[in-house]
């Protein structure tokens, strides 16, 4: 498609959303106790070409927070994510963690956070993200 059609114009919507933005927050389910092909193929579509990788990602401050409704929150598919965010050159915070499990039980049927001790970990850990942000 690349070769024949060019990138997709939702993908240059989005390479614009990116580049503007101070950060990039992934938030990833977990499929296979891994990353949701999807998700990673618009990641893969957004390092093309190869040319922008740079500046799309290079130094990028990004986080990684997920919600499952297994018992293990999302650590594998975080896990996942750090190796491609490695080679994109991204800009990585470890500075906290948000693996959210038992998703079914903390979000109603709007898709609304109902558990307050998660959303409290929400804060926490976006307060986090955002002072790494505006690191020097």
């Amino acid at each position: 498609m690349e070769a024949s059609q060019g990138i997709p114009p939702a993908v240059q919507t989005l390479k614009t959303s990116i580049t503007q933005a101070d950060g990039l927050l992934l938030v990833t389910p977990e499929y296979n106790n891994s990353i949701p092909g999807v998700f990673k193929n618009a990641i893969d579509w957004l390092s093309r070409p190869s040319a922008d990788i740079a500046k799309v990602f290079g130094g990028r401050p990004v986080g990684v927070i997920g919600a499952s409704p297994g018992g293990f929150g999302t650590i594998l598919s975080q896990n996942a994510w750090l190796p491609v965010l490695r080679t994109l050159g991204t800009k990585t915070w470890f500075g906290g963690r948000l693996q959210v499990s038992r998703a079914g039980n903390v979000f109603n049927e709007a898709g609304e956070l109902t558990d307050e001790a998660i959303r409290t970990q929400l804060r926490k850990y976006l307060a986090g993200f955002v002072g790494f942000i505006k690191e020097p």
